[in-house]
């Protein structure tokens, strides 16, 4: 029997995925907090932010799936992640010179696509090395949000005080550890092509597609959230250092859900665990719509954190189990396309238009019940026991 690795323990696989979720959020939460704020400031509309939002999901929507079937193929992952995190860090410094949409435009679009393509490629990697070491994937991604949290905190302050030019030079250069930090994953290659059974055979298994369709409305809700969450706080007469505390805090307290989501679902089951996160999310968002003091919306935020740590790791340990070794990105990849592609790509317009019409708050009052929606799904397949069945496609390694 394999032994459980000490997460402390360098070198080890489950440390070195630890280190690059840890990398890479940090270096996220420089930037993804006060892009929007920044849009805003600019003097674009809240229709054009929603068309910048929807740019990510359109692209994890087409491009990332294609790059992560090629990773799995030819065996190229930490390769293409590489590439994918260089050419993010190149566009986010060319984002802080133009002043216009129509500028604007293009490079986010370009950002978008090495985005896309990096996180699921990234987040199959780790999920594998998790199972094989026997470490709850949400003890690795609570790293990720424990660096997101402490630099959201802190760069609110800065950015206030040196403006956003600054912002986007360090973000860029703050890429480049997190390509360093990705040379540590452990790549599995002889699970390269093991599987010839064409991906539609995927779609047998229930269950997946039950956590699909679910996954899609979840992601619909957080994309309005992300789009706009920065945007309603500076509305409200938020200070940037409260963007940044939006952010941050929730990212805070999403560290104690990631590191006990293993052991609860463990205890209830990873379906039933995750109605539970979705339930923390639909009240968060719910309260985001009543909310009209910039303060209370950082209490509800925290409340969202905790619904996200419980979901996320959860989401990709229950997707990454009933899916074959060999396309474990391509899995994640299709996961991250529906429920963050194709979800806030038809939702984020939307919500730019209710914005402009009907008033923020009309924005998460919808994406508070497209999470109610979510639970009704996966509740109904908890109830017919779907996730009782094996996999219809096992794995082709053991773990």
């Amino acid at each position: 029997m394999l032994r459980k690795p000490a997460l402390t323990q360098p070198g080890n696989p489950a440390w070195r995925g630890a280190l690059y979720y840890l990398c890479y959020w940090s270096s996220m939460a420089l930037c993804m907090p006060y892009l929007n704020v920044h849009y805003s400031q600019l003097g674009l509309t809240g229709f054009q932010i929603g068309l910048l939002g929807a740019l990510v999901p359109l692209m994890r929507l087409t491009a990332a799936p294609s790059a992560s079937a090629l990773a799995d193929r030819r065996g190229w992952k930490k390769r293409i992640l590489t590439l994918a995190l260089i050419a993010s860090g190149v566009f986010l410094y060319l984002l802080g010179i133009p002043k216009t949409f129509g500028l604007i435009l293009p490079i986010v679009g370009l950002m978008a696509v090495a985005q896309s393509i990096a996180t699921p490629i990234a987040d199959g990697l780790v999920a594998r090395m998790a199972a094989r070491y026997r470490v709850d994937y949400g003890k690795l991604r609570l790293w990720g949000s424990l660096g997101f949290a402490v630099a959201a905190l802190a760069t609110g302050a800065l950015w206030q005080r040196f403006g956003y030019g600054a912002m986007f030079i360090v973000g860029a250069l703050a890429v480049l550890p997190v390509a360093l930090a990705a040379q540590g994953l452990q790549e599995d290659r002889s699970t390269q092509a093991k599987s010839r059974l064409p991906i539609s055979h995927l779609l047998r298994d229930h269950g997946l597609i039950a956590l699909f369709i679910a996954n899609f409305l979840i992601g619909a809700g957080e994309g309005l959230y992300i789009t706009f969450s920065g945007v309603y706080m500076d509305v409200l007469g938020g200070a940037e250092w409260m963007i940044g505390g939006l952010f941050g805090l929730s990212a805070l307290v999403e560290l104690p859900a990631m590191q006990y989501a293993g052991a609860l679902a463990r205890r209830i089951g990873k379906p039933l665990t995750l109605v539970i996160s979705y339930a923390l999310m639909a009240a968060a968002f719910l309260g985001y719509s009543m909310s009209r003091t910039p303060l209370i919306l950082l209490f509800y935020a925290m409340l969202k954190g905790v619904g996200f740590g419980l979901y996320f790791p959860t989401t990709v340990s229950l997707s990454d189990e009933r899916a074959p070794a060999a396309w474990s990105s391509t899995v994640q990849s299709l996961l991250m396309a529906l429920g963050w592609g194709l979800a806030p790509l038809l939702t984020t317009p939307l919500a730019g238009w209710l914005s402009d019409t009907l008033g923020l708050s009309r924005v998460f009052a919808v994406a508070a019940g497209v999470q109610l929606l979510a639970i009704l799904v996966l509740g109904w397949a908890i109830f017919r026991r779907t996730f009782a069945a094996t996999p219809l496609i096992e794995t082709t390694e053991n773990v």
